[in-house]
């Protein structure tokens, strides 16, 4: 079935129902935010190719489905808060991407690429369902918000949400580095721990440099670097391009490491929505000076 975009009247639309929302009933929008109305319709998602677009969801957001062609040609990130990160690499024309909420509501998106997107680059979605009535209901929402955050949260690690801890030698541990680079990718900023670390250049690599026998289903490709103290801790982008699910194992390294630790054990097929993920590697020198094993 062929997906269709969301007709420019529904931004119209939702401009005059959220002139509708009283001050009291209306959601905080972000600075710089295109706020629109969800309202059962597929929304229209134009992505320029090369520059990244955040789209805001009302609520954390526990299944994502995207269309295989088109996360072979993007770089995806979604945060257990709810805000999917999308950047096209190529363009691809509109599919349907299909975003289920922690509540059970399912966003549809009719997303597309092109050279020269028209829209901008960060939307936040309303959902009308989501918002609590007049004045008199501010429990119930300030429950309900409370309620969001604790689904955003139960669905970030364990391992993520300890704080840093120092070894006892000045140095920081191992786990902690990992967790380190890992909550820049699983979450809101604020959740990022505390830790002297140093932002570091990383050149890419191709995915058959960096893996053994995995390279015929994964790609790699580095997101960053830090160091902190005589360690570094590089983040990796793995994708599962395969029709069937891949378990993370560390051995598929091809690089002289002491420590990698996965955002998650399993990687689902591609197109699947969940076929993405965030490596940690902890090593003695910079990513890109590192040797090979065999």
């Amino acid at each position: 079935m062929t997906a269709r975009r969301s007709p420019l009247p529904v931004l119209i639309l939702s401009m005059a129902l959220l002139r509708a929302v009283t001050a009291a009933d209306a959601p905080a929008i972000t600075a710089g935010a295109v706020a629109v109305v969800w309202q059962g319709d597929p929304i229209g998602i134009d992505l320029p190719v090369g520059s990244e677009r955040r789209i805001d969801f009302p609520e954390p957001i526990s299944d994502l489905d995207v269309p295989q062609v088109l996360s072979e040609r993007s770089r995806i990130v979604l945060t257990p808060s709810g805000e999917l990160h999308w950047q096209a690499r190529a363009v691809f024309d509109p599919a349907r991407v299909l975003a289920t909420s922690v509540t059970g509501s399912l966003y549809q998106l009719d997303v597309g690429a092109r050279d020269t997107g028209t829209q901008p680059l960060h939307m936040q979605l309303i959902d009308p369902l989501l918002l609590d009535g007049p004045a008199d209901a501010v429990p119930a929402r300030a429950a309900n918000a409370a309620a969001l955050q604790q689904a955003a949260a139960d669905l970030i690690p364990d391992f993520l949400k300890n704080p840093i801890a120092d070894s006892g030698r000045g140095q920081v541990d191992y786990v902690a580095l990992a967790r380190f680079a890992l909550s820049h990718f699983s979450g809101p900023s604020r959740l990022i721990p505390k830790l002297e670390a140093t932002p570091l250049p990383v050149r890419p690599l191709s995915s058959r440099q960096l893996l053994r026998v995995q390279s015929r289903f994964l790609t790699v490709r580095p997101l960053a670097q830090w160091q902190a103290g005589s360690h570094f801790v590089t983040a990796l982008a793995v994708y599962n391009q395969s029709a069937q699910t891949v378990t993370f194992d560390p051995r598929a390294l091809r690089r002289d490491v002491q420590f990698i630790a996965a955002l998650h054990s399993e990687l689902l097929p591609a197109g699947s929505g969940h076929n993405g993920t965030v490596w940690a590697v902890v090593t003695d020198r910079p990513f890109n000076q590192l040797g090979q094993r065999p």
